[in-house]
């Protein structure tokens, strides 16, 4: 299969590798691109997805979503206001299950804290965990 190709979208050109997911599925379900291209780009989207959502190596659901979350993290801009308030809008039930994931992160950092399992780059949310955690 070709490692690159090149694609245009709203006049502008891009190489393959260029396009998020949702440019990739604007492409794919409009009528503007070869099938040689579709047949590319089809690929590209099963190989995110084996890449972004489908275990590896061992992992579990739990490792798949740690790897996912991190990497929407890791992704700029995002805009943690609007995700949290997404979250809200979840069915009630799932909204507290995924506060009770919040919690075991916080407790989660708050041990790396207390074993001092943190550097400078962490250390704020270490220790923010940690008083959290006495709290509760």
């Amino acid at each position: 299969m070709i490692k690159i190709m090149k694609f245009t979208l709203h006049g502008r050109e891009y190489e393959s590798y260029q396009l998020s997911n949702g440019a990739i599925l604007e492409l794919l379900e409009g009528n503007t691109i070869s099938n040689k291209q579709r047949e590319y780009l089809t690929g590209k989207v099963l190989e995110r997805f084996k890449s972004d959502l489908c275990p590896r190596y061992g992992e579990g659901t739990d490792e798949v979503f740690a790897r996912f979350f991190s990497d929407y993290v890791n992704r700029c801009p995002n805009d943690f206001n609007k995700a949290a308030r997404a979250m809200g809008t979840e069915h009630r039930y799932l909204q507290s299950e995924m506060f009770k994931m919040c919690l075991a992160y916080i407790k989660e950092l708050s041990e790396h804290y207390e074993s001092g399992r943190y550097d400078a780059r962490n250390e704020w949310a270490c220790r923010t965990a940690n008083e959290i955690n006495k709290i509760l």
